[in-house]
């Protein structure tokens, strides 16, 4: 049985990592990819906002495996190639009782629709 979800899903950690500037002194990123299975993503909340705008913002939780690295830079792609951006920094616990690694928890957000 696979660790952690044995019914996970697969995602794409999307890295990026700063690899220049630009010619007006703006920072050029490069990527990287890596795909990680057995991970588990539910939806947490949905928004929308119709103040001068129609747009939809869409919040999930991204559990990963323990020892995962993701950074607040990094987008995942979920498992029907959806791109969400990482908000914040990924929470890594360990038990004080146990000393096991929990699975890492990215919070991720989806933004859609256009301001006018």
């Amino acid at each position: 049985m696979p660790y952690p979800f044995p019914y996970g899903q697969t995602v794409t950690i999307v890295r990026r990592s700063v690899s220049g500037q630009d010619e007006y002194g703006n920072d050029v990123y490069s990527t990287s990819t890596q795909t990680i299975p057995y991970c588990v993503i539910h939806p947490a909340v949905s928004n929308e906002n119709i103040n001068f705008t129609d747009q939809v913002s869409t919040e999930f939780n991204v559990y990963v495996p323990a020892g995962t690295v993701v950074g607040p830079l990094d987008a995942v792609l979920g498992p029907d190639g959806t791109k969400y951006e990482v908000q914040g920094d990924p929470q890594a616990y360990v038990s004080p009782f146990s000393g096991l690694r929990a699975p890492i928890q990215i919070r991720v957000l989806k933004v859609a629709g256009m301001a006018e």
